[in-house]
């Protein structure tokens, strides 16, 4: 691997053994994937927030940067809180939280904790290269964005972000992200994005497909590719006519053929979802994952207000938007009907369902869906239905 001055200086020990360890983890990793070089990045973003007992090799790699006071090289954000005031049970399991929070932001780290970044606290432009960890925000950056990561890990983020490096290999460069799978959007009748996310992934795994046009929203956008990145690992996806790397089919597949071309059906859509009992039996209603806009929020919270819930009722917000929905009457017209609103993740906070007697969570979050045992699918109608937004004989 060929290294600049900078990068072999670094490397030598100017900026300390520890940094040095940390380019070295970096130089390891593009050797693994045949990378040539370590190209600088705009921005890092963060997946360990959390401290829970079985990251410890990550902590004590944080915990000797902050003893030799290294700090972060480019604005580094970072995932959402646990939830450790949840319940009592969280408290017990991320009794640590606070001390790790401490040492993330001796390192320099912006405490926007959300997965979001991207909406507030490390906003990207068209082919900036970044070093982000966080599955839904990559999928973002490089598909709606048009930013470049590959889909880095926990201790790997961390490393590029004092060191101001990534290696140059996948997703950075053009021969990657091409689109490799036509994916025909016309056997749909009642669009769905997270429930077509989750069935784009498992019929793409890891590689690049390339939707049919559909005038998706930016949220629409966001859920539909974070249940893409987790289904099937998917890195990338393009929308024709919408997506910035694919104004037409051809420049979205590089001026080549298609490899294979699949048709979506209402019916894959459809299968997805809860059945009857499975809705009645779930006890909580979660959405946002990842985390809910201010437009999210409002969207769907103005079909709660004023509603007698049948089940709690649970949002998760980017914190910025939860301090913006606080300005508004509707957030103390939320809190009067009855929605608890958070800022935490709903995968760690609510994995210990023990003041809800394990009960199965309903969400229109593919992603949540997918990680979370317990978590069963429904539309956003269906769930607001359940929660008693929708009357039953409402055909909306």
């Amino acid at each position: 691997m060929r290294l600049t001055d900078e990068q072999q200086a670094m490397r030598d020990g100017a900026g300390g053994e520890i940094l040095a360890r940390c380019l070295e983890v970096i130089i390891r990793y593009g050797r693994a994937f045949g990378a040539e070089r370590l190209v600088p990045i705009r921005s890092a973003h963060l997946t360990g927030s959390f401290r829970i007992f079985f990251y410890t090799a990550y902590y004590e790699i944080v915990r000797q940067l902050v003893e030799h006071g290294v700090r972060v090289r480019v604005p580094t954000t970072l995932n959402p809180r646990p939830g450790y005031d949840y319940r009592p049970q969280n408290r017990i399991l991320f009794r640590s939280q606070r001390w790790h929070e401490s040492q993330l932001e001796a390192l320099g780290v912006t405490p926007n904790y959300s997965c979001v970044c991207y909406e507030y606290a490390n906003l990207p432009t068209f082919g900036d290269v970044l070093g982000w960890a966080e599955s839904s925000a990559i999928i973002f950056a490089n598909s709606v964005i048009g930013a470049r990561s590959n889909r880095n890990s926990i201790m790997v983020d961390i490393c590029q972000a004092v060191t101001g490096f990534t290696p140059e290999f996948g997703y950075l460069l053009d021969e990657h992200r091409r689109g490799q799978l036509l994916v025909d959007l016309s056997g749909i009748r009642r669009m769905d994005a997270q429930a077509l996310g989750h069935v784009i992934g498992r019929l793409a795994v890891d590689r690049v497909p390339v939707l049919t046009h559909h005038p998706f929203t930016r949220a629409e956008l966001k859920n539909m590719g974070a249940a893409m990145a987790s289904s099937g690992s998917v890195t990338m996806f393009h929308v024709e006519g919408l997506t910035p790397e694919a104004p037409d089919l051809a420049s979205a597949f590089g001026g080549r053929p298609p490899a294979e071309t699949v048709r979506v059906e209402q019916s894959d859509l459809d299968a997805l979802a809860a059945t009857r009992d499975q809705i009645r039996d779930a006890g909580i209603i979660a959405f946002g994952c990842p985390q809910m806009t201010l437009a999210e929020a409002v969207e769907i919270g103005s079909r709660l207000v004023g509603r007698r819930l049948r089940k709690p009722v649970l949002f998760h917000m980017i914190p910025r938007a939860a301090e913006e929905l606080a300005a508004l009457p509707l957030y103390q017209e939320l809190l009067a009907t009855g929605v608890e609103i958070h800022t935490h993740c709903p995968l760690a906070a609510l994995s210990l369902r023990i003041g809800f007697g394990n009960k199965d969570v309903l969400t229109p979050s593919g992603k949540l869906h997918y990680y979370l045992a317990g978590a069963r699918y429904a539309s956003l109608d269906e769930v607001l239905r359940a929660a008693g937004a929708i009357d039953a004989g409402d055909g909306a």
